[in-house]
């Protein structure tokens, strides 16, 4: 039981990684901020917190951004013996963004482990995962000839270095997702997106005793994410949203290995959040 408990939340916190959106960057010298809430749970174990982003069109075609960084208000199992906690500020991800071609657009993310490591005992889950990791990858949106509805997918290889004797194995991620503003109701758009997940080389880690490296034989883990939502804008400058999210993962390696680098895990989370444009 407490082991399960510590591989769920050693996976928990690498559940949002990804890049600010899969639609093309804004026109130069546009920008916008966004705040939101999120909560997770799967069984006795839920984290709840406020996540922020940022990002600014600096030329046309070229974005940088500020995503996921925040505060997490608890992470942590509901269990005999389980502590409560997992709470404080939460790593953050720097991300450009540049339009190669009228279609297509390239993308690097770097994530910094910059959030609270206290460990603050059995079942909690701490803000950060300690990966120094990049994302990097391609966009393409569609255009659809369906006017009020967009389509956008990425694909990318997720590098994370190595730290604390661990290094997580290669994965690569492809997602999409749709959004159709409703003709009879201005600025409602419900949307719908997914993403798969694969590990293509597996974990490692480097034992003290003998600096031997050993593998945890997790390649060809698969994670499965999809997210139902809608979002409402009230004017040109603000949009609110919220979404469902749903998450599986078919785990390769022994349950019981106490990998730190799972993927994201099997969980059922909400989303509610605000965007401004300027």
């Amino acid at each position: 039981m407490f082991k399960k408990i510590a591989i769920v939340a050693a996976m928990a916190a690498t559940a949002s990684f990804a890049t600010w959106d899969f639609y093309p960057v804004q026109d130069a010298g546009k920008a916008s901020f966004k705040a939101g809430l999120y909560y997770d749970a799967d069984d006795d174990w839920s984290q709840a917190g406020l996540k922020i982003g940022a990002r600014f069109s600096v030329i046309k075609g070229l974005e940088i951004s500020l995503q996921s960084f925040g505060y997490q208000f608890w992470g942590e199992t509901d269990c005999g013996g389980c502590a409560n906690g997992g709470n404080g500020l939460t790593d953050m991800t720097l991300g450009v963004r540049f339009e190669v071609a009228p279609m297509v657009t390239a993308f690097l993310d770097l994530n910094l482990p910059t959030g609270n490591d206290d460990y603050d005992g059995l079942g909690t889950t701490r803000p950060t995962n300690d990966e120094l990791s990049l994302y990097m990858g391609a966009q393409f949106s569609l255009p659809t000839g369906v006017k009020g509805f967009d389509f956008g997918a990425e694909g990318g290889i997720y590098w994370g270095f190595e730290h604390d004797n661990h290094e997580r194995g290669l994965d690569i991620h492809m997602g999409a997702e749709a959004r159709y503003e409703i003709p009879t109701v201005k600025g409602l758009a419900p949307y719908m997106g997914l993403q798969l997940k694969y590990r293509l080389t597996e974990s490692e880690y480097e034992r003290d005793k003998d600096n031997h490296d050993y593998g945890y034989d997790d390649n060809g883990t698969t994670q499965f994410n999809l997210w139902l939502g809608a979002a409402f804008a009230i004017d040109p400058m603000i949009t609110v949203k919220a979404h469902l999210i749903f998450r599986n993962e078919d785990y390769e390696g022994a349950n019981d290995d106490g990998n730190i680098h799972r993927m994201d895990g099997e969980a059922t989370g909400v989303y509610m959040g605000c965007e401004l444009f300027f």
